[in-house]
């Protein structure tokens, strides 16, 4: 019963809508709105104002990503190598990807992720914020660069489980559900129908690899969409 209601309660913490939140109280919009219509950090940035990304991006890391692991391990007192801890780290993934309170739409997931690699391996968080972000200073495609980390990220958890985890291969099977994860909110974009004059293949392939429709990340981060919600 109490790995159940570790589930649902990390499910429901993570679908709680941190940025669109703060867009509501800080400026009365509704981020999904505008821009990419991600409801995380990088939307927030671009149409509310960078000073509210840090907050929002330490509860996300902390509080929706590393909290329900955290409990389950401290509280609950369930073993590092027991499979149970696969599941509060992909649900509130889940949960911020696709949030109940938002009609199934929400986040990337990214900060989240990072909290529950920082709570499970930290060495992993390690290496996929430096692939991550030495890529993108390198490539300037955030999109493109995180991606390439969590393809990694199952190779490193076999790897390295030996000698840095104690968790059997139970890192190789959550960086694997992570990826599915990940590809899955990429492609489906909140429910975005695609655009017209664009090929389906383009589109999928943009949202795959750029993590946004089109090619120009400008005018992509700075439109607003023609739908209301």
């Amino acid at each position: 019963m109490d790995i159940v209601l570790l589930y649902i309660g990390a499910y429901l913490l993570g679908s709680i809508p941190t940025a669109y939140l703060i867009g509501r109280i800080v400026r009365g919009v509704d981020i999904r709105g505008y821009g990419s219509g991600n409801v995380g950090s990088a939307n927030l940035y671009e149409h509310v104002g960078k000073k509210w990304v840090y907050p929002v991006a330490t509860v996300e890391v902390l509080v929706k990503g590393a909290l329900p692991i955290l409990v389950a391990v401290h509280v609950l007192e369930i073993s590092r190598s027991s499979a149970h801890l696969i599941g509060p780290g992909l649900l509130a993934i889940s949960g911020n990807n696709w949030s109940i309170f938002l009609k199934l739409q929400g986040g990337r997931g990214i900060a989240v992720t990072g909290g529950t690699l920082l709570a499970l391996t930290p060495i992993l968080a390690v290496v996929c914020a430096i692939i991550s972000i030495g890529g993108w200073k390198i490539g300037k495609s955030s999109g493109l660069w995180v991606l390439i980390s969590l393809i990694l990220l199952p190779l490193w958890s076999y790897l390295l489980h030996e000698n840095l985890l104690d968790q059997n291969l139970n890192m190789v099977w959550y960086s694997l559900g992570l990826l599915g994860i990940v590809i899955l909110k990429r492609l489906s974009a909140n429910w975005t129908p695609f655009p017209g004059g664009v090929s389906r293949k383009k589109v999928l392939f943009n949202r795959l690899v750029r993590d946004r429709d089109v090619s120009d990340r400008t005018g992509w981060v700075r439109r607003v969409p023609d739908r209301s919600f």
